[in-house]
């Protein structure tokens, strides 16, 4: 991924998101890592509907002509994502869902 912004001039920095670090929070997650040669550190909030949006936009057919038009990209697209859909289901299954009264105060 490229950064940019006005204040860089034409100066365009690689954020290499495999090696941010991802933090799972209740609501949201987080990447977080440094934007070399500058040594800037950055972080990546991404909410349910920000996750949602971007599914959106890689199921939308101009996605997958893109990532046809490059040698090798799509069929291991395809694939990671076929590969990943029996344990997604297992961990939807199998996630633990809060129980009625659990955010009950007890008064004493």
């Amino acid at each position: 991924m490229i950064v940019w912004s006005r204040g860089l001039g034409r100066l365009r920095l690689p954020l290499e998101l495999p090696a941010a670090t991802l933090h799972v929070r209740p609501d949201m997650l987080t990447m977080e890592g440094v934007i070399e040669p500058v040594c800037w550190n950055y972080a990546i909030k991404l909410g349910p509907a920000d996750l949602a949006d971007f599914l959106k936009i890689l199921a939308r057919a101009e996605t997958a002509r893109f990532l046809a038009e490059r040698e090798g990209l799509l069929l291991p697209f395809v694939a990671q994502l076929i590969c990943r859909i029996p344990s997604l289901i297992v961990s939807f299954l199998f996630r633990k869902r809060p129980v009625a009264g659990d955010n009950d105060a007890l008064l004493v």
